[in-house]
């Protein structure tokens, strides 16, 4: 139990400590996203504004047509040119301080576009970056985008009108990307790196603070065990003394309440001594394959006489053939628990339900019972220690709060699963194993 408590809690903080890296490392990239989108739009903006300055000049000059028209040396033959001005240093619209700043951030191209929408032109300060078929198919891209701005991969693109002449901006922003992405790739080993190192830290300081409430849970399941052993004997003396005076002076009142009190204190004890032992050696129960139905109907069927007596109806649902992996002694003593559990809190005439069903590699005994359902702010409190919602009925049936504790315990150590659902109808115990 304190080691379950120890692991949920490491786990716990793990999990914390991954969801703050995580919002970290998230963090960071959505600032570098951001942060790289608005310096990219702040350029666009001056290349812009550059580029239609560039663009007038060049109309200006008589000799374009003539440029165009004819074949040049820079020419790739196929209607454009690619126009290298500026290419040794900034383009001269650019070389003013903030301007030639903002330009320098990443590479930039403007195209210049045709009244078809087809590229007549495009510049560069570094063609050696780009080809003709890579500026053409931006191009179209930007144009089947439909707007006046944006971004398609790492390249955000502005489109622009100067004196007639359609031009499209484009800001390669590859290299910050690349800067960010290197950023947070350190980010991720940082924060990977301090997860780990704060998952031990914890695991230690939890391991440190569960500690004594360890020793303290180790020496109570002690001393229950000891006290346990101790009750037995004069448990069994009171017993023997009150048959002997029952022979001598007949039956007596009060003798019958002292019967009934070692009883009731005697299954109490064997229950304390049944919770003792699983703890004792929890895990070690010795697991192999056994028939379930068979193991089950051993039990039930010798329970019939006893709900008969109640009053009460026992149904069964019980195929046979059923195996499972798991202790075979533990598994009937819970089947008994449950069993009793039920005809002590079913209603008057009621009903018991008990039923096995396989569901692929998983097996399913539930037992049911009709009743008083239980409130749902207790349906989990009913496998603790002691615990009963009712005291009052509970001294009623003889009931010390620990059968459902003990059926926990055993479930837990067939390394399966035990749940309870309640209702108008009444109660249901399910149990469930595996195969």
């Amino acid at each position: 139990m304190i080691g379950k408590l120890r692991r949920r809690m490491t786990l716990m903080v793990i999990a914390v400590l991954i969801l703050v890296s995580a919002g970290i490392v998230l963090a960071i990239h959505l600032a570098n996203e951001r942060s790289i989108a608005a310096q990219a739009e702040e350029t666009l903006a001056v290349l812009a504004d550059s580029s239609g300055s560039r663009s007038v000049l060049q109309e200006a000059d008589p000799g374009r047509k003539a440029e165009l028209s004819s074949p040049r040396p820079d020419d790739d033959g196929r209607g454009f040119r690619k126009d290298k001005r500026g290419g040794r240093g900034e383009p001269p619209a650019l070389r003013s301080g903030s301007e030639a700043a903002a330009a320098g951030l990443s590479n930039s191209y403007t195209i210049t576009l045709n009244r078809d929408g087809t590229v007549a032109s495009w510049t560069s300060d570094r063609t050696d970056l780009y080809s003709d078929e890579q500026v053409t198919a931006m191009a179209e891209s930007i144009q089947a985008e439909r707007k006046g701005s944006g971004r398609i991969g790492t390249q955000f693109y502005r489109k622009t009108e100067k004196d007639g002449q359609s031009l499209l901006v484009v800001l390669d922003a590859r290299l910050d990307y690349l800067s960010a992405s290197n950023v947070l790739r350190s980010t991720i080993l940082i924060a990977a790196a301090a997860c780990v190192l704060l998952s031990l830290l914890a695991w230690l300081l939890i391991r440190k603070m569960v500690q004594p409430v360890e020793d303290a849970f180790t020496r109570q399941k002690q001393f229950v065990s000891d006290a346990s052993h101790e009750l037995k004997t004069p448990l069994a003396v009171i017993s023997a003394n009150a048959e002997v005076l029952e022979q001598e002076i007949g039956e007596n009142e009060y003798l019958g309440y002292i019967r009934s009190e070692v009883r009731r204190t005697d299954s109490l004890v064997n229950n304390l001594l049944s919770l003792a032992r699983m703890d004792r050696h929890e895990g070690t129960a010795e697991m192999k394959p056994f028939d379930l139905s068979h193991a089950v109907l051993d039990v039930v069927l010798p329970f019939e006489s006893t709900v008969y007596e109640a009053g009460k109806t026992l149904e069964t649902d019980i195929p046979e053939g059923i195996r499972c992996t798991g202790n075979e002694e533990m598994v009937q003593q819970l089947t008994v628990i449950l069993l009793s559990n039920a005809l002590k809190y079913s209603d008057e005439n009621g009903r018991i339900a008990v039923s096995l069903k396989t569901h692929g590699k998983l097996r399913e005994l539930r037992v049911f019972n009709t009743g008083e359902p239980i409130a749902p702010e207790d349906r989990e409190k009913v496998f603790d220690r002691f615990w009963r919602a009712d005291p009052a009925h509970g001294r009623e049936t003889g009931g010390h709060g620990l059968g459902l504790a003990i059926a926990r315990s055993i479930v837990e150590a067939n390394k399966g699963k035990i749940s309870v659902e309640s209702g108008k109808e009444g109660t249901a115990f399910t149990v469930t194993l595996n195969g």
